[in-house]
Formats: C-alpha cells, sequence, structure tokens
C-alpha cells in the first residue's frame, strides 16, 4: 500500500479514463485509504480471541481509492476514472492457526461483486492483491473491459511478487510490482553466490535463474553480465541460444589482469604478441573452459531427461500395479520396455558426455597448471644460495649487535660512584625521606626458664667472669 501511495505521484501511471489511457497526475485526485480494522476486532470477539498481542500482527484488510476528476466551467467537478486497491488476507484462517489457501475463481467473483458498480460509464481500474495468492483458474479473471480492469497481485515463493494482467496491460502489472529494481538485481546476485558451486563443474544459465528467481529473463542477463564484469575469472556467454555464467579456468587475477591489459593493448603490439606466440596460453584456457560449460550444459539436461524417465516408469509400474485385465498389463507392459530402452540410450549418452567433460577437464586442468608455473617465476638454485649466504651474514651481524647492546645495557645499569651515594643519603636526610632502621621489639617480662637451662647459664657467666677478672701474683710456697 505504500508503494501505490508513491506510485500516485508518478507520471507513469496510467489507467484508463472516461478521456481514454491517461497519466494519473493529469487529474484532481481525491485519495481515500480505509481498512478493515473493526471488523477484525469483531471477529476475534466472534472466536473469543482477545489477544492483544495478535490483533496486532494481524493485516487488517487495508483499500485505497482513487477518484479522479476533472474541473467543468471553472467550479463544478467530473469524475472521469477511478483506481482501487483492495487487500484480501485470509484472516480466518490466520486465526485459527490453518494454513492459508489461495483465491478460488469463486472467491475473486464472490469479492468483485461485492463492490461498488462503475456510475455514469466511468472506468474503474481494480488491482486485487491476495497475501495468500490466487490459484491456476483465478489467474484467467484478470481481464481488461470497458468499464473495467481487474489486476491481481500475489507475492511468489521466490521472495517478490506476481502481478497478473492481460497482455496490453504489462506496463501498468509492472508498475504495480512493489519490488524495485534494485532489490530484484540483489535477489539475483544471491543466487549467484548461493550457486557458486555450478561454477566450479558447468555454468549458471539464464532460464534456470529466471525460473528460480521467477523474474524476467532480461533483469537475470544484465545482472549475470553485470556479475562476470565485476569478478575476475568469470564470464558470460551466449550459448545455446542463452546466456550463460561460467569460470574461464581458475587462473589467478593477476593473470586475468594480464590477459586484460593484453586485450586493451595497441594493435601494432597484439599483431607482434600473435607472431611470436604469446597468449595462446590463455586462448587455449578460454576455449576449453566454454567446451567444458557447454558439454556440462548438455549432460544436465540429459539427466533431467532422465529424471523424467524414471518418474513415467514408477507411474506405469503403479498403473500396472492396479491394473485389472491382462490386456492393460500387456499394454503397460510394451510402454515399459520401450521406456526402460530410451533409458539405456540416455544412460549411454550420459557416458558419452561424462568421458568428453572428463578429457576436457583434465586438458585444462594440465594447462592451468603450465600456466600457474610460467606466472610464479620461481628463483633458480644459484640464486636460492646466494640468497640463504647473504641472510646468514645478516643473522651474524645482527648477533653480534645485541650481544653488544647487552653489554652497554649492562654497563649503564650500575651502581653510583661514593661520592654520589654520600650525596645522596645526605638529601634523603634532609628531605626526610631516609628509609627508618628496623626496631628490636622488647619485653619486660622475660620467659620463664626452665632449670636445666638456668645452671647452664650461671655456668658460662662465671667462666665469663673468671676469664674477665685479672690474676693476682701469689708468692710461690717454700
Amino acid at each position: 500500500m505504500e508503494h501505490v501511495q508513491r506510485l500516485l505521484e508518478d507520471d507513469r501511471l496510467r489507467i484508463d479514463t472516461k478521456l481514454g489511457r491517461r497519466p494519473i497526475t493529469g487529474f484532481l485526485r481525491n485519495v481515500d485509504r480505509t481498512n478493515k480494522s473493526d471488523e477484525l476486532k469483531r471477529m476475534m470477539m466472534d472466536m473469543n480471541l482477545s489477544d492483544r498481542e495478535l490483533q496486532n500482527c494481524m493485516p487488517v484488510g487495508e483499500a485505497i481509492e482513487v477518484t479522479l476528476s476533472q474541473k467543468k466551467l471553472w467550479v463544478f467537478r467530473s469524475t472521469v476514472g477511478r483506481l482501487r486497491v483492495v487487500s484480501v488476507p485470509p484472516t480466518r484462517a490466520l486465526l485459527r492457526g490453518e494454513e492459508p489457501k489461495p483465491m478460488s475463481p469463486t472467491d475473486v467473483n464472490k469479492f468483485l461483486s461485492q463492490m461498488p458498480p462503475s456510475l455514469g460509464g466511468v472506468p474503474v481500474t481494480i488491482v486485487l492483491l491476495s497475501t495468500s495468492g490466487f490459484t491456476m483458474e483465478a489467474h484467467e479473471l484478470a481481464e481488461r473491459r470497458a468499464d473495467r480492469t481487474v489486476l491481481l497481485a500475489e507475492p511468489n515463493g521466490a521472495g517478490g511478487w506476481t502481478i497478473t494482467g492481460q497482455a496490453e496491460t504489462k506496463a501498468l502489472s509492472d508498475l504495480f510490482d512493489p519490488e524495485g529494481d534494485d532489490q530484484k538485481r540483489l535477489r539475483v546476485r544471491e543466487m549467484i553466490e548461493q550457486s557458486k558451486l555450478d561454477l566450479l563443474t558447468s555454468g549458471i544459465p539464464t532460464d534456470r535463474l529466471a525460473a528460480k528467481s521467477q523474474l524476467p529473463v532480461q533483469v537475470v542477463e544484465a545482472e549475470l553480465k553485470s556479475y562476470a564484469k565485476n569478478t575476475p575469472g568469470l564470464v558470460a556467454k551466449r550459448l545455446d541460444g542463452r546466456i550463460v555464467l561460467f569460470r574461464e579456468g581458475t587462473a589467478s587475477p593477476a593473470v586475468s589482469a594480464a590477459a586484460a591489459r593484453g586485450a586493451a593493448m595497441p594493435l601494432i603490439d597484439r599483431v607482434k604478441a600473435l607472431f611470436s606466440h604469446k597468449g595462446e596460453s590463455e586462448k587455449k584456457i578460454a576455449f576449453l573452459s566454454e567446451r567444458r560449460t557447454a558439454l556440462s550444459l548438455q549432460r544436465d539436461r540429459a539427466y533431467d531427461d532422465m529424471n523424467v524417465l524414471e518418474q513415467q516408469e514408477a507411474g506405469l509400474k503403479d498403473q500396472f500395479k492396479n491394473a485389472s485385465g491382462n490386456i492393460s498389463k500387456r499394454r503397460i507392459t510394451g510402454q515399459m520396455l520401450q521406456l526402460r530402452k530410451d533409458l539405456e540410450r540416455r544412460q549411454q549418452l550420459l557416458g558419452v558426455l561424462n568421458q568428453q567433460v572428463n578429457v576436457v577437464s583434465t586438458h585444462l586442468h594440465n594447462l592451468e597448471l603450465v600456466q600457474q608455473g610460467q606466472v610464479a617465476s620461481l628463483p633458480n638454485t644459484d640464486e636460492m644460495t646466494a640468497d640463504a649466504v647473504k641472510a646468514e651474514e645478516v643473522l651474524a651481524e645482527l648477533e653480534a649487535n645485541s650481544e653488544l647492546a647487552a653489554t652497554v645495557g649492562s654497563i649503564g645499569s650500575s651502581g653510583m660512584s661514593g661520592e654520589e651515594q654520600a650525596l645522596f643519603e645526605e638529601l634523603e636526610r634532609e628531605t626526610g625521606t631516609a628509609p627508618q632502621p628496623a626496631k628490636i621489639a622488647t619485653s619486660t617480662t622475660a620467659p620463664p626458664i626452665s632449670m636445666p637451662v638456668r645452671a647452664e647459664h650461671a655456668q658460662q657467666s662465671a667462666a665469663q667472669t673468671n676469664a674477665a677478672a685479672p690474676r693476682r701474683n701469689e708468692p710461690e710456697a717454700g
């Protein structure tokens, strides 16, 4: 609905009016945007659902009606056309927790009959949006008449939108697609990233991506070419009538850049390179890569054909099992015999294709190895020996410098001289930052001493006293 709101200011939006198909911006526009939130509340009350969070998550069935008019006699207004965009969500199925079903032709006709008719022959353009989709039969109700044009809008399984209308209203249908061009290209690029494994074996064809993304082939082709242009080593070429993205060998970005420079060389240089037999490896690699991609795609188609034949064989087996008469069983047996012969032929074709792909891949691999060896330009034995000798000399010099630096560092970190130490202590005393001497803890009460220890202590004290006292000179007897 926001996309439709923006379209009302777009000159490309042209709808049927009484004056023919005209741009919507050329008229006076009366826009009325409504929703069915009241009906949603009433439906939830009838179903005994009083969940406020569920109510906020539910779609409300928005609708936009635009009345186009022009001034008449500078005062009056005359209606010339109408545009109605209505969303029809499967509200009841969502509230019940059931899987929503697509709208059938009966549902579409019932909804269109409930809309007010066109008054005064004013053409009406109706865009019916069903978030649950439409059945195949319902798509046939998209029409364009003199008084009414019906377009059907629905989300598809590829992440985009599908707008169904008549062939003459294709431009109008494309405008109502809410997915922008940038979003479409981004979706194609994401699918290419998811299919990178196919680039290693075969390639990514346009029709496969178009069927997977449900986008126009032109959009997919343009994105494949852009992706190949911005990714080194990839190329997008037309093979068997379709654009295919594949890897042109496994060359490095440097080789790809060299090839690009060769393509941009002046004519005289390209002629010289041609006569000097340069660039032949790149041409062979490009040719073999393209050939391998074509063979791989042909092999993929053969696998798809075999899958169809195998499914048909399984169906014939079920028919034979459920057949009641011998005539039916004989007919089914003949069909199955021919079918198995076709399967054998397809199997032989696959064997030949596998051998061809194997031969081309082996030759391509050998050429890439040769090219990679030439690009690397590895040094010979003499150069490697000379470089090793130079490296040893550098390491020896570095080791000597490290030892010298360690010696100088130890000298620089030696102690202070005597004068510096004396001055340092004097400054610490004056500034009061000198460390305080450790105090010896004293106790007024001596611990009790045992008797043996006390006697030993007394003997040691007497011995020390005798040794310290001076001797007197006594006269000897006799």
